[in-house]
């Protein structure tokens, strides 16, 4: 299991995304074929929520993330349920989307 590396996160005002390597991660031109020449042989990055009207938590998420969980476990659970529903899961008290 690979922890969370803070600076591998990247938020654009609405989307938070993770582009840190792990076990298994896609590399991008794998999943895109005809991606842009400087996306070659980087991971794809992967989608961690969606911060779209109000309040928007995405620096305590990445706190706890960070602090509590692992890439794949994390992944995996937002896969399954909802984001918000991920972090309740894995013990997040915050204020959830």
């Amino acid at each position: 299991m690979t922890k969370f590396d803070k600076e591998m996160f990247v938020w654009d005002g609405m989307y938070l995304m993770y582009r840190g390597e792990f076990p298994g991660a896609p590399l991008m031109n794998e999943v895109h074929p005809d991606c842009h020449p400087s996306w070659i042989g980087k991971v794809k990055p992967n989608f961690i929520a969606r911060f779209k009207y109000g309040y928007k938590p995405w620096k305590s998420w990445v706190n706890f993330l960070v602090k509590n969980a692992t890439i794949e476990e994390y992944l995996a659970l937002s896969e399954e349920i909802h984001p918000a529903g991920a972090m309740k899961k894995l013990g997040y008290k915050g204020k959830i989307l």
